[in-house]
């Protein structure tokens, strides 16, 4: 913030810059700006990073744009002789931005030049003697410096016709210097030294075939280094039995190489382990009845799975069993409630005859106890048990089992006489054991 208002402070101060109308805004008010044309609160921490870096860049951008305007007067003044007004004006560029080398050798030059009685003439032989030096730098084939120094000489002297013309034969050297120096690193294996050098060969000569050829080939190597780091990695985590760390390094390595073959075939194998994993899991809990977690296993498996319909038919079966298991309940419970009622029922009914049996004993002169002693018929316990073996009888009786099945209705009929049904089924027994229809 402090660079940006002493941008301000001086961008005012310069005439070219008396017609500026946009004024640089802080993090803040950009922030309270974005919100107003739809951008809403920023509650994520990845966000509100991603948005601070936004503004950073913006800040950047004005910044050296502002920093280019200001160094633009220091110039004019330096053409003008205003050495003093120059010297000033790229220190406070320094100050601001410490590596904007065009400042620091506009200061070096106006430092040389300030105070000078005849400035033209100074000039000139300060020109000369940075032209000489670029030279001897680059018959001592120092390529790099003498380049730049040259350079120096073409940004100070623009009309200076015999430094453009060095500074173009030293810039084809100097291309030719980074391609050999980007060959050097390739053939050391050190391929990201390499690109870099061969990058700076480009931008020399932006359209070299040459060096556009090797800097795909370099890019392509490293990308399947990177692959295979990547892939190498992955196959320890395999070995491991971390199969997701396996899976995500599989998926990275082919997000740098998405045609390779060996990490397309082990990233199908690990999806299978872990589709495998996650079925075995969720049968083990839909056969001990926990459905809901079984579904849950397999719905885990679907974003590795090649056979949704499958997972999607394990999924529908353990709903439907779900379904079955909770209607039987409900079947059960209604029918231990229709139970419980008809129990109630036959008590009532039983309180009820007997009662009705005592007021008969009274009006006929019994005595209680003679009452009591006459057969007041099938108690409801032994109606129960009698019902209970009746339904066992049935059922062998259903399955050819005549033998256990007069058994259970001969108890049946024991325990209540007048049952009707188990003395019909008996009968039913002796016909078919006697051959008849």
């Amino acid at each position: 913030m402090r660079n940006l208002i002493l941008l301000t402070v001086l961008a005012a101060a310069l005439p070219c810059a008396a017609q500026e109308k946009n004024r640089v805004k802080s993090e803040e008010s950009l922030f309270l700006d974005l919100q107003k044309t739809g951008l809403g609160s920023l509650s994520e921490f990845e966000e509100k990073k991603k948005f601070l870096e936004t503004v950073k860049l913006e800040k950047q951008k004005i910044q050296g744009k502002m920093l280019d305007n200001i160094y633009e007067n220091a110039f004019d003044y330096y053409r003008q002789g205003n050495y003093e007004d120059a010297k000033d004006l790229a220190v406070k560029i320094l100050a601001i931005d410490p590596n904007y080398q065009d400042a620091q050798m506009l200061l070096e030059a106006s430092n040389q030049l300030r105070g000078s009685l005849r400035p033209g003439i100074s000039e000139k032989l300060m020109i000369e003697d940075r032209f000489k030096t670029a030279l001897s730098y680059y018959n001592e084939g120092r390529i790099v410096e003498a380049h730049a120094k040259m350079s120096e000489v073409v940004k100070l002297s623009p009309n200076n016709i015999k430094a453009k013309y060095w500074l173009a034969r030293m810039k084809e050297d100097l291309k030719e210097y980074y391609f050999q120096k980007g060959m050097e690193e390739y053939n050391a294996r050190d391929l990201k030294d390499s690109l870099d050098n061969f990058y700076n060969a480009l931008l020399i000569k932006p359209k070299d075939s040459r060096t556009i050829e090797w800097i795909t080939r370099i890019e392509d190597e490293l990308r399947q280094q990177k692959a295979n780091d990547r892939l190498k990695q992955a196959l320890e985590f395999y070995a491991q039995g971390r199969l997701k760390d396996a899976y995500e390094g599989l998926q990275r390595a082919l997000e740098v190489q998405p045609g390779d073959s060996k990490a397309t075939k082990l990233l199908a194998e690990v999806k299978g382990e872990i589709e495998s994993g996650y079925i075995s899991s969720g049968k083990k809990l839909y056969g001990t009845r926990r459905y809901n977690e079984a579904i849950g296993e397999w719905d885990k498996a679907k974003p590795y799975t090649a056979n949704m319909s499958y997972l999607n038919k394990l999924i529908a079966r353990a709903r439907e069993q779900m379904k079955i298991e909770s209607d039987e309940r409900k079947r059960r419970a209604d029918e231990a409630a229709r139970r419980a009622k008809a129990e109630e029922e036959a008590r009532q009914k039983e309180a009820e005859e007997r009662k009705k049996a005592e007021e008969d004993a009274k009006r006929k002169g019994l005595s209680a106890e003679t009452a009591a002693k006459k057969p007041a018929g099938v108690s409801t316990e032994n109606r129960m048990a009698a019902q209970q073996h009746y339904m066992e009888g049935l059922k062998y009786f259903q399955n050819s089992n005549y033998d256990k099945a007069r058994d259970e209705w001969t108890i049946t009929r024991q325990l209540d006489p007048e049952h009707a049904d188990a003395a019909t089924g008996l009968k039913r027994i002796e016909q078919i054991l006697a051959g008849g229809q």
